[in-house]
């Protein structure tokens, strides 16, 4: 009965000694373990790519970043396309005339990072509604009332503002001239030939002509001496072209469609007897596939393949 007594009482006194060293424990910094850093921002790579002025113009306030967290507090309404697109991080910066008061910014410009160059395509096209044109300076892109956008690899640009007065190029200009694409290039339409004029430029997120493989397609259509002609180009590794090539290919057996293959240096050239699209012609190289659609000849197929 002692001992039993003895052994409650050392519990009861053990309890406050052990609840005093898990407080003395919790309180001790150990520098291995704990870093008293702030966070670096995701988006503060873009940072740099906002400058502090332009033309005359200079940036009004820090730069403002976003991520998939708080997008929404940005683009309330259309965070989630964005996301699902393929959305890293945004910076946003606004610009006044130099020497004039505190208010409402003459231009913001907003930089996307969509993660891949075809991703920022992807975004650039649906927000155009699929019409994109030529706006200097080697950017494809489209105007609005009071903007304009354009992609350059894997960012995608707007740059808006409601003073008329202001050149829009110019900003688009500058923002563009501090991205580098050296990472991450978007060469496929800029290697081809001069294949006539273009007429329109799509991106077609998924199921490209009612394929379920053949995803993340960019169409550009151009007219050569009076005639239609299509191009689509599906970019990739070597891993990735072979798949969708396979792909392509067991869809011709299973709809009996038929195709005759030759090969020229690395490429594959399919020419296909397709019932439902006409005939075309196929091009599989290492790291493109591209497709022929319309009215070409030889002269367009050996351009390409030469080009490439």
């Amino acid at each position: 009965m002692t001992m039993s007594i003895s052994v409650r009482l050392s519990l009861v006194l053990f309890l406050p000694v052990l609840a005093l060293f898990l407080y003395l424990e919790g309180q001790r910094y150990d520098p291995a373990r704990i870093r008293f850093e702030p966070s670096q921002s995701e988006g503060s790579g873009l940072i740099s790519l906002i400058p502090s002025d332009i033309s005359g113009y200079t940036r009004k306030g820090p730069v403002r970043s976003y991520t998939k967290e708080n997008l929404y507090e940005y683009v309330n309404g259309h965070a989630e396309y964005f996301i699902s697109a393929g959305f890293v991080t945004l910076a946003v910066g606004e610009y006044g005339k130099s020497g004039s008061p505190d208010a409402a910014p003459d231009v913001t410009v907003d930089i996307y990072d969509m993660g891949r160059s075809i991703q920022s395509f992807g975004v650039l096209s649906d927000e155009s509604g699929g019409s994109l044109s030529d706006l200097g300076s080697e950017l494809t892109g489209f105007r609005t009332d009071r903007g304009l956008s354009f992609a350059k690899g894997r960012y995608y640009v707007k740059v808006s503002s409601f003073d008329e007065t202001v050149s829009l190029e110019s900003f688009s200009e500058r923002i563009s001239r501090g991205i580098s694409t050296e990472s991450e290039p978007f060469p496929e339409f800029s290697r081809l030939p001069d294949l006539g004029k273009v007429v329109s430029t799509r991106f077609i997120k998924e199921a490209y002509r009612g394929l379920d493989f053949a995803n993340n397609v960019i169409e550009r259509e151009y007219t050569r001496d009076g005639k239609q002609l299509q191009v689509f180009v599906i970019p990739g590794d070597k891993k990735e072209i072979m798949k969708i090539t396979a792909s392509f290919t067991e869809y011709f057996s299973r709809s009996e469609i038929q195709y005759s293959l030759k090969e020229i240096e690395a490429n594959k050239v399919y020419t296909i007897k397709d019932p439902y699209e006409g005939d075309w012609l196929m091009i599989s190289s290492p790291d493109t596939l591209f497709g022929l659609f319309g009215d070409f000849d030889d002269r367009v197929v050996n351009a390409l393949i030469k080009d490439k």
